[in-house]
């Protein structure tokens, strides 16, 4: 058995209790302070349910380009207190993309004990808007296409999770339905799609919206004064979409960070870092599998020479930490946005995402400055 005590953050309140653990999962939350088996005793350290990051392309110098690659992802993740991730793959041929799927199987299998869970993948595309491909390369993008979905399917089975798509290209409709009758999250994203196109794809099961207020239709005014209903505002007005948002404070300004949580409640928030490899590491220059080179010298991912922002160089903790510090969240509240919320959109709540009796025990242990002291999986 082994126990863990300390600040306990559970879905409802914060407590200053032990955790006890035995085979992998949490059988009792209680005031024991019995040292007995192995007792880990973090004092005023905040006892968290692990970080479980959606959407993430890269960490340090490891991208996806290999199944080695993704291992070392995995085992470098729980340092940042992210106990599970969905490797996620820019827009890419569909050979590639069943390549990527692969080497996820054969890194989920390969990577050890001690390394982040890997659920399954996320594909961001290939059924693009070229209108809002943001940093995609735009030679991957195309037309939506059955088939296509089909082999991903053949190919790869349950482990493709989430794929985005902009729901106003040609086809979508089919495409949608066909990905959620075989349990796949159907996400929306870089995308132009009026309220009428949102809604014929909620209607056949849409569910998710990629890094929410990024890569979207912006909102215009009519006859200079009077405001126009855009995307983004259907999407806040919905009462059922799940909306990842990347915390970083660069990609979404606080202010729209807390406008969103307030719309979407506690439970429809996702916190994401949809991270670059070079993240944890100084600002340098990177380069693409396609060959295009990026800078994180800004805080941020962008390309070189355009300045196009890719993505994010954000950690799970430190999303955490801005959304407590910089957007006055209360912990508990926070928790919910960086794991029990991912945890329902791919469909693993019952599993993990938060510290309660029957759930596997996926720890994180944070300072008072947010840093990563310990992890616990299983």
């Amino acid at each position: 058995m082994i126990k863990i005590r300390g600040n306990i953050v559970t879905p409802s309140a914060i407590c200053k209790e032990t955790i006890a653990v035995s085979n992998g999962r949490i059988i009792s939350i209680a005031d024991d302070k019995k040292s007995e088996g192995e007792f880990y005793d973090f004092g005023d350290a905040w006892i968290l349910p692990g970080f479980i990051d959606v959407h993430m392309h890269g960490l340090h110098e490891f991208g996806m380009a290999n199944a080695k690659d993704i291992i070392k992802v995995a085992q470098i993740e729980p340092s940042y207190g992210t106990t599970s991730v969905l490797p996620t793959a820019f827009c890419l041929s569909a050979e590639k993309y069943c390549e990527f799927g692969y080497n996820a199987i054969a890194a989920r299998q390969e990577k050890g004990e001690n390394a982040a869970r890997i659920p399954g993948v996320h594909f961001e595309g290939p059924f693009i808007n070229p209108e809002r491909k943001a940093g995609m390369n735009a030679d991957y993008l195309r037309p939506v296409n059955l088939d296509e979905c089909r082999q991903y399917l053949d190919c790869l089975g349950n482990m493709l999770k989430i794929m985005v798509i902009s729901p106003e290209l040609a086809g979508s409709v089919d495409v949608i339905k066909y990905l959620c009758s075989h349990h796949i999250v159907v996400s929306l994203g870089h995308s132009n799609a009026t309220d009428r196109e949102l809604e014929a794809a909620q209607a056949v099961g849409l569910s998710h919206v990629c890094h929410l207020f990024n890569a979207f239709e912006r909102t215009n005014l009519i006859d200079g004064w009077r405001w126009k209903p855009g995307l983004i505002d259907a999407i806040l007005a919905s009462d059922n979409l799940t909306c990842e948002v990347i915390c970083d404070m660069f990609h979404v300004l606080p202010e729209f960070i807390k406008l969103a949580a307030k719309l979407l409640g506690p439970d429809r928030f996702v916190a994401i870092t949809d991270c670059m490899p070079g993240t944890g590491l100084n600002p340098g220059e990177y380069i693409l599998p396609d060959g295009r080179k990026y800078t994180t010298r800004d805080a941020v991912a962008r390309l070189v020479p355009d300045g196009t922002v890719m993505g994010s160089i954000l950690t799970m903790n430190k999303a955490l930490r801005n959304l407590v510090e910089v957007c006055g969240f209360d912990i508990v509240t926070a928790s919910k946005f960086t794991s029990t919320n991912p945890a329902r959109v791919i469909g693993y709540d019952k599993i993990i995402g938060s510290i309660e009796v029957g759930k596997m025990a996926d720890i994180a242990v944070l300072d008072d400055e947010f840093n990563c002291i310990c992890t616990f999986i299983e």
